[in-house]
């Protein structure tokens, strides 16, 4: 009981101040009415002008010379915002104004110089809510939760170069009160549960026939409902990279057979080279204490955790504590089992992104842990890589990153390998052989990164990352990908091939951005109808829409002849025209209907359709 309460002095003073977008506890939700998106600076054309000449740096300047950088219909909110300077990890951004407009309001809610925003002097705008490029070694990082419910429009005075974006849209049906100063932050809750805890040994492998058998040792078998709301894992002797790399936590849920955590102990806890100090809200490690995890796992009949150990040698004491909760709320239906799934290429290939994760059904996304190891010293720029994120068989990706260090909320590759830091939900805790290769320097790097409020997925997920531009420099990846998940997916149940007289030849953004793609629609000018038979046993619907995204798109959305929202789209690529998007539908509308008729009613010029599915959620 001592030691575990020693411990919570930390956590408790977190729990005071995260903001309420951070609460663990949310996570197993598998969230039909949410949309997950990022925006970036990205290069449109497939190359690497992610920001350094500012030109995918805003998506258009309004009628008052403001440079506009997000602008969204909602209701939404957005998580993070982060920027980097366009000189080195040091410098100041230099953009005059930042200005947050909420629901089409004139005025603005926020209007500050953008340097002093990030300065940590203006409170509510402080730590754990903002940090500046001292303390995320190069990166300019919000992590305040702005909620909206009509709008969000966030504007520049002058440009900015590397940025972005990740925020949440919900179905029109969803009431959020848009955000103020005074209901900034809010208390996560405490961790409750019964304690059970032991100390085990891990005995070297069997070698029958000179081939080693891992040696395991069950820590915990446990039966009924509930949830592990925290883990900590302790090894009372010195330990090596070697050997966090050589022993890995295993959890079974509800009888499986396969494991569903299944990652090496380093790696799980934050760090993929050895010890380091991890101090992430999610999990993290020290050096001189115990390793822990506070994403909450919950279970409908039981589960067993297990060590297994692949060192040559006996391993000494290890002590560990498990928190159970009983009486945790989370549904069956409604809930995922966490899974943390381990992959690595040593090395990797070239021309094809490292995968950390491909995963059917539902669910939802956490983040990842991810170490990169080059394979001499002297190679680098294998942080040009981008992250991408495809979610529910969409071909274009939902989330298209601008390099490691920007994904992982840093900034420039010198300042951000040569300073480590670790913060509540991104960091970069660690890095080795250090090693300085002409004007830049190379190491190996070991990072983290959670997503406030989750990624929610419905029929799958992708998440992969390029190693270098273009995939050209190849080194060694290894990755856990945390995550919810269920079998149960959303299904396709219909579909409308519009095939008008526009015929258009195109690429789409991401991994296939070299692949051609033809087809043919039309451009809407006022209205456009259609329906739906809809088979019984779904309770939620999103549309699917096939379009060219060479401009800004915008059309109500009425369905049954009942407004149901505006689906708008700011951002635009005049080089990867061809895009796919979903949107919403609210239940209050869809319940009960055998058929639904749909309808857009133009808002702005250019709205084109050349697809259309209609996909169910049960």
């Amino acid at each position: 009981m001592e030691r575990w309460y020693d411990f919570s002095g930390m956590l408790l003073f977190l729990s005071m101040v995260i903001p309420a977008a951070q609460d663990l506890t949310r996570y197993p939700n598998l969230q039909p009415d949410v949309q997950a998106h990022y925006l970036s600076s990205f290069d449109r054309t497939g190359g690497n002008d992610d920001g350094f000449e500012g030109t995918y740096s805003a998506l258009y300047t309004d009628e008052d010379g403001e440079l506009v950088i997000f602008d969204v219909a909602g209701p939404g909110t957005l998580w993070n915002l982060w920027f980097t300077s366009r000189v080195d990890g040091r410098g100041p951004l230099g953009a005059g104004r930042l200005k947050f407009y909420f629901d089409d309001e004139v005025e603005p809610r926020v209007d500050m110089d953008i340097d002093e925003f990030f300065s940590g002097r203006h409170p509510p705008f402080v730590p754990p809510f903002v940090y500046h490029a001292f303390q995320s070694t190069g990166g300019y990082v919000s992590t305040m939760p702005f909620p909206f419910q009509k709008r969000l429009r966030i504007t520049t005075e002058r440009k900015v170069g590397f940025y972005n974006a990740y925020y949440h849209t919900f179905a029109p049906d969803r009431a959020i009160e848009s955000w103020t100063e005074a209901a900034s932050a809010a208390p996560t809750p405490e961790i409750v549960g019964e304690i059970h805890t032991g100390t085990i040994v891990l005995d070297a492998p069997d070698m029958p026939d000179g081939e080693p058998v891992p040696s395991r040792k069950t820590l915990l078998e446990h039966e009924g409902s509930g949830a592990i709301t925290a883990l900590r894992i302790d090894p009372l002797f010195p330990v090596s990279a070697y050997w966090l790399n050589h022993v890995w936590l295993r959890i079974y849920w509800d009888g499986a057979r396969e494991p569903a955590v299944d990652a090496p102990l380093g790696s799980f806890f934050g760090s993929g080279l050895g010890e380091a100090s991890v101090r992430a809200l999610p999990l993290g490690m020290s050096p001189s204490g115990p390793y822990y995890c506070h994403l909450p796992m919950p279970f409908w009949d039981g589960f067993r955790i297990e060590l297994v150990s692949e060192n040559p040698e006996r391993t000494p004491a290890i002590w560990w504590e498990v928190r159970v909760d009983g009486d945790a709320p989370y549904a069956r239906e409604s809930s995922g089992y966490l899974h943390a799934r381990y992959r690595r290429e040593w090395p990797t290939t070239l021309g094809t992104d490292y995968r950390l994760l491909d995963t059917d059904g539902r669910g939802v996304y956490v983040g990842q842990t991810m170490t990169v190891e080059p394979l001499r010293s002297e190679v680098k720029r294998w942080w040009e890589g981008d992250l991408r994120i495809y979610l529910d068989e969409r071909r274009q990706p939902a989330f298209h990153g601008t390099g490691h260090e920007d994904e992982y909320l840093g900034g420039w590759s010198n300042e951000w390998l040569m300073n480590p830091y670790s913060l509540p939900m991104h960091g970069e805790p660690k890095t080795t052989e250090l090693t300085q290769v002409d004007f830049q320097w190379s190491a190996a790097t070991t990072v983290y990164r959670f997503f406030p409020g989750g990624i929610p997925f419905q029929r799958g997920i992708s998440v992969s990352t390029e190693h270098g531009t273009r995939n050209s420099v190849d080194a060694m990846y290894s990755s856990v990908a945390y995550y919810y998940a269920q079998s149960e997916a959303m299904e396709k149940i219909g579909e409308i091939d519009v095939d008008g007289p526009i015929e258009l030849t195109s690429q789409f953004e991401g991994r296939d951005d070299d692949v051609d793609v033809t087809d043919r629609g039309r451009v809407v000018s006022e209205r456009s109808r259609f329906t739906f038979d809809v088979p019984p046993g779904f309770a939620r619907f999103r549309l699917r829409r096939l379009f060219d995204q060479s401009s800004p798109q915008e059309a109500e959305v009425w369905i049954g002849g009942t407004k149901a929202g505006v689906w708008y789209t700011a951002t635009t690529n005049e080089h990867k025209r061809w895009a796919e998007a979903d949107y919403l539908l609210p239940a209050s509308l869809t319940a009960g209907k055998e058929r639904l008729e749909v309808e857009f009613r133009m808002l702005r010029p250019g709205w084109n359709e050349f697809r259309y599915e209609l996909w169910g959620i049960p």
